[in-house]
C-alpha cells in the first residue's frame, strides 16, 4: 500500500490524542443498476453498481484540521463497461486508487479522492494534499476549473475528483480574497494559477492567470450576480501554448449562464458554450463527453452548444427534472429526465434517462445511444 495512503488511514484509525473534537463522520451507500443501448454497435449493456462513500474530518487544534474522503466502488455487468484501464491509476501525483477486485464482469475499486491538511488562522488558510479546487462559477461549463474539471452527464459523482495541490489563501476582507494554487498530475506535469475575488455592486468577479499542464498560458476571469431574482454567470478563459508561442493560435472557451426562481419553485436554467475545440477533440463524438478526459480547455465536442433544464419540486418528496444540449455544429442533441423521491429520512430513489442523438444532416450519421439508471442511496 502506497505510503501516504497508510500514513492518513493511521489517522483515521488512530485520531491524535491532542485533537480538539471527535471525528466528523458520514457519507452514503447507493445501488444503481443501468442499461445502455447504442443503434450504432447495436448491441445492449448492463452495469450494476454498489457505491460507498466515506468522508472523515477533525479539528486537530484552533488552526489545524484534516479531511479525508474514500469512495469505494464494486462494479458488475457487461464486460465492454468494465475497462480497469480508468481506475488503476488515478490522475493524480500520487496514486491513492487501486482494484481489488477484476474479472470479466466484476470490477472492484477504492480511491482516496480528498486527503488534506488545513491551516487556518487570521487572514491566511493553507492547504495541503488532494483536495477539490472549484473556481468555476457555472453549472454545466466551467472554463475556470483549470484544476478539477468534470462532466454534466457524471451524476453519480457529485463531490467531484481532486487532485494533488497546495493552496494558499489570503483574504482581505469579507468579500474580497487572493488565492495561489499549484497542482501536480500523474505525469509530473504541474498547473499553477493565481486568482483574484472581490465584490462590486452585488456582483462577484474574480480574474485568473497561470499554465495548465505546463502546455498552455491560461488568463480568465468570471462573473455572477443578481438581477431582482435572475442569477446572472458567466466565465471565459484563453489558452495559448507555451511552446511554441509564436503563430500558434490559442483556443478560446466562454460560457455564459442564467437562472430563476418562480413563485411555484419552478426552476429555469439556461446557459450557452463557445469553446473553439477544433476537429481533433470532436473525432470521438457525443460519447467522447463520458470517455475523454476532459479539461477546461475543452468542454465539449464542437464550437457551439446550447444547454436548458427545468426544475420542480411535484410534491413535498418528489422533484422533477427535463434538460437538453444542442450541439449546433455537429447538429446533434441531448435530453435528459431525472425523478428524485424521498422514501424516508436519508432515504432516496431517483430515476435518470440519458438520451443522445444526431439529427438529420449530422456528420455523426445515425448515432443514438439511450441510458437509464435506478438508483437506492442512503445518506449518514
Amino acid at each position: 500500500m502506497n505510503r501516504y495512503v497508510a500514513f492518513f488511514l493511521a489517522i483515521v484509525l488512530f485520531p491524535p490524542a491532542f485533537a480538539q473534537e471527535k471525528p466528523e463522520i458520514s457519507g452514503y451507500i447507493s445501488g444503481m443498476p443501468s442499461i445502455i443501448t447504442q443503434q450504432s454497435a447495436n448491441e445492449v449493456w448492463w452495469q450494476g453498481l454498489a457505491h460507498n462513500r466515506l468522508n472523515f474530518g477533525w479539528q486537530w487544534a484552533e488552526a489545524w484540521r484534516v479531511d479525508i474522503s474514500v469512495r469505494n466502488r464494486l462494479m458488475f455487468g457487461s464486460e465492454a463497461l468494465l475497462s480497469p484501464e480508468g481506475t488503476d491509476r488515478d490522475a493524480g501525483w500520487v496514486d491513492w486508487s487501486w482494484n481489488w477486485a477484476q474479472g470479466k464482469q466484476v470490477l472492484g475499486n477504492t480511491a482516496f479522492d480528498r486527503l488534506y491538511i488545513t491551516f487556518e488562522k487570521n487572514e491566511w488558510k493553507l492547504q495541503l494534499g488532494r483536495q477539490r479546487i472549484n473556481w468555476g462559477q457555472n453549472f454545466v461549463w466551467n472554463p475556470n476549473d483549470i484544476f478539477n474539471t468534470y462532466s454534466f452527464f457524471d451524476f453519480d459523482y457529485v463531490e467531484r475528483s481532486g487532485c494533488d495541490a497546495f493552496r494558499a489563501t489570503y483574504y482581505h476582507n469579507e468579500t474580497s480574497s487572493t488565492e495561489w494554487a499549484a497542482a501536480v498530475d500523474r505525469e509530473g506535469k504541474t498547473t499553477a494559477a493565481l486568482l483574484h475575488h472581490w465584490n462590486r455592486k452585488r456582483f462577484d468577479y474574480q480574474l485568473i492567470a497561470g499554465e495548465q499542464a505546463e502546455s498552455d498560458w491560461v488568463l480568465g476571469g468570471a462573473w455572477s450576480g443578481d438581477f431582482g431574482g435572475l442569477n446572472f454567470r458567466g466565465e471565459f478563459s484563453y489558452f495559448h501554448p507555451i511552446r511554441p508561442m509564436k503563430d500558434t493560435a490559442g483556443t478560446v472557451a466562454v460560457s455564459v449562464g442564467a437562472d430563476y426562481i418562480f413563485r411555484n419553485s419552478l426552476m429555469l436554467q439556461a446557459e450557452v458554450l463557445y469553446n473553439n475545440v477544433g476537429k481533433t477533440f470532436s473525432d470521438g463524438g457525443l460519447m467522447g463527453l463520458y470517455s475523454a478526459p476532459l479539461s477546461a480547455k475543452y468542454l465539449s465536442v464542437c464550437d457551439w452548444t446550447l444547454f436548458g433544464q427545468a426544475s420542480r419540486p411535484l410534491t413535498a418528496r418528489l422533484n422533477a427534472s427535463l434538460s437538453g444540449m444542442y450541439f449546433v455544429d455537429i447538429r446533434s442533441c441531448y435530453a435528459g429526465v431525472s425523478l428524485d423521491f424521498s422514501l424516508a429520512n436519508n432515504l432516496d430513489l431517483s430515476g435518470i434517462v440519458q438520451y443522445f442523438s444526431a439529427l438529420s444532416g449530422s456528420e455523426l450519421g445515425d448515432m443514438q445511444a439511450l441510458l437509464g439508471f435506478l438508483r437506492l442511496k442512503y445518506s449518514f
